[in-house]
């Protein structure tokens, strides 16, 4: 049994790891709110968009657009987002889980990450890292429009014959879920973001047909300059949009897991705590017992 120094140097030393977890929880709850709030605002627009791209679809030639159709090319690019730091739980897990289970890894695949425990994932498993982002604090349209220009440029030089991105969406404070979206060549089913409720289960012609169909409540649409010349911005930032909401969602998911997992580590050290307390007391009393002991012991042979 340890003897009542050690344990009152193990006590100390797991409470002072207490108020470190602690202290941490409490930054990534202040960093969660803000992040959180980004996140959920950043839908609404992201759906209107979709919203206006269904309005404008039916206007133009599809089929024409490299962005909406695919190519030949077998290899895939795939988009990881990923954290900059651990203590988050299995937030990263399970985004490499996701790349793992989805096949990445046994066709010909080029990865572009953001974070280092992406980058680093891909560098120990000798994959194809084209490029390589830094998960920022404060999440910028920059980066995300330079990403997207990336991956479209890739796709139009046909270097790539689709796109993905990988990201953690956030849920709610206690569920982040490990998500694959396609990015390329965009799918007109997805144009409409799952978040809003809506399923598309039609097949093309009759998803074209019911757009063509008087969904518009009664409204008229001008478009200007033209419709062609429009829709080449709307796609362009369709993906800049989608690949910023992405990151959004990456960094509220990354400060709720880290708070909830320093929440965790802080009451699972305090409940150490407590049993290192019991111990050190039960070993400080059979300390005491044993003296008294000896001490009667040695009267009673005294006398």
């Amino acid at each position: 049994m340890a003897n009542t120094r050690e344990l009152r140097r193990r006590i100390k030393s797991v409470k002072n790891t207490a108020q470190i977890t602690k202290a941490m929880q409490m930054v990534a709850a202040t960093k969660m709110k803000r992040a959180q709030s980004q996140a959920l605002n950043g839908r609404p627009y992201s759906f209107n968009l979709g919203e206006a791209l269904k309005r404008l679809l039916p206007l133009v030639e599809i089929e024409s657009h490299p962005l909406l159709s695919g190519n030949d090319t077998k290899t895939t690019g795939v988009v990881l987002l990923t954290t900059d730091k651990s203590l988050c739980g299995a937030l990263n897990t399970n985004l490499f889980r996701l790349v793992t289970a989805s096949g990445f890894f046994s066709v010909d695949t080029v990865f572009y990450t953001v974070g280092k425990k992406g980058r680093n994932f891909i560098a120990r498993s000798g994959k194809n890292l084209q490029a390589d982002f830094e998960n920022l604090d404060v999440v910028t349209f920059r980066e995300a429009a330079q990403l997207a220009k990336l991956v479209m440029d890739a796709f139009l030089a046909k270097e790539i014959g689709e796109a993905y991105i990988v990201y953690p969406h956030f849920g709610s404070t206690l569920r982040q879920e490990a998500l694959k979206v396609k990015l390329l060549p965009i799918d007109l089913e997805t144009v409409i973001p799952a978040d809003a409720g809506i399923q598309l289960k039609e097949s093309r012609s009759e998803l074209d047909s019911r757009m063509r169909g008087n969904d518009t409540g009664g409204s008229e649409f001008l478009f200007e300059p033209d419709p062609d010349k429009l829709l080449d911005y709307i796609l362009v930032h369709h993906l800049q949009i989608k690949i910023y909401q992405s990151l959004l969602e990456t960094k509220a998911s990354e400060h709720s897991a880290r708070m909830i997992a320093m929440q965790n580590a802080t009451d699972s050290a305090l409940e150490l705590v407590e049993d290192l307390n019991l111990t050190y007391n039960q070993t400080r009393q059979d300390s005491i017992t044993k003296e008294l002991l000896e001490i009667t012991t040695a009267a009673l042979a005294m006398e």
